[in-house]
């Protein structure tokens, strides 16, 4: 059982390197098995192909991650389900601090995985993640910004901006990531990014019934 655990960890360290460099469409099955010293027989005892062996690295990272985006929405939810204006006004002015060190720290602790995921996963079932991510958040968002406007007479949902700082906020943690390698830094920077951003909401994604 230890020597299986080795193997399969063998291969998924050469398997992690093969893609880091060559991404996954080029990446080469032999290659992967010849820096992991097995044969490819082996790597089919664990895997059934390229792509669970892809799946292997990134899928639960990547899985986790929309766990934990998931579980923010439902707070956010629960807060704009409260009727609370004094709440909602509290939270769009701040409360973003937990979430943003909890999504800064699921990525640079998988960091390797998500930069494959950004940067490497053209040709897999992964290649459009991105745009998961988009539109789950901006779903979400739908639905909140509907609530949101239903609390305030005479106010609707300028569904250009809402599309457009979703895009903006998935975009920013990924300019983050892609560019900063500290983490500290990278969470201090989210902090004000992510402060700038749900301030717009008031501002940018509610407007009078009668504006064009």
């Amino acid at each position: 059982m230890g020597e299986s655990k080795e193997t399969r960890e063998r291969l998924l360290e050469s398997a992690m390197a093969e893609f880091a460099e060559k991404g996954y469409t080029k990446a080469s099955l032999r290659k992967i098995c010849a820096g992991a010293g097995v044969t490819t027989g082996a790597l089919y005892f664990f895997f059934k192909d390229k792509e669970d062996l892809f799946t292997a690295i990134v899928g639960q990272p990547f899985d986790e991650l929309k766990k934990i985006m998931v579980q923010h929405f439902a707070d956010e939810r629960d807060i704009l389900a409260s009727s609370d204006m004094s709440e909602l006004k509290g939270h769009i002015n701040g409360g973003h601090d937990e979430i943003a060190a909890t999504l800064i720290h699921h990525l640079y602790s998988n960091y390797d995985a998500f930069t494959l995921l950004l940067t490497k996963s053209q040709g897999s079932k992964f290649e459009n993640c991105v745009d998961e991510i988009v539109e789950m958040t901006d779903n979400i968002y739908s639905a909140m910004a509907e609530n949101m406007a239903a609390m305030m007479p005479n106010m609707r949902v300028n569904t250009y901006m809402r599309h457009w700082l979703t895009h903006m906020m998935i975009d920013a943690f990924i300019h983050l990531f892609t560019h900063e390698r500290d983490e500290q830094k990278a969470l201090s920077n989210m902090r004000k990014i992510l402060n700038f951003l749900v301030k717009g909401w008031g501002d940018m994604i509610l407007i009078p019934d009668d504006a064009g």
